[in-house]
């Protein structure tokens, strides 16, 4: 039996000229570990992690936003946890 952690990921970025970011994906989480399981949750198909606060629905917010100086360089992804 799975796990029944649920989340959402925003990924955003930041619109140009401004200070705003604006959501640009929503991924539901699904936790594939099996149920019962000790630490974080993970979803491995979107490779996130988070811990759940109880009485809290989790959201995690990613930025994708790109800087000159980063749109040439392949850098991974930091894991994001409420």
């Amino acid at each position: 039996m799975s796990c029944d952690a649920r989340g959402v990921l925003l990924v955003t970025r930041e619109m140009e000229g401004t200070f705003t970011h604006v959501a640009r994906q929503r991924i539901e989480l699904h936790c594939s570990l099996p149920a019962g399981h000790a630490g974080p949750h993970r979803d491995e198909l979107n490779v996130q992690e988070w811990l759940v606060v109880q009485g809290r629905p989790t959201l995690l917010l990613r930025d994708e936003s790109e800087s000159p100086e980063s749109a040439n360089a392949a850098q991974p992804r930091p894991k994001v946890s409420d």
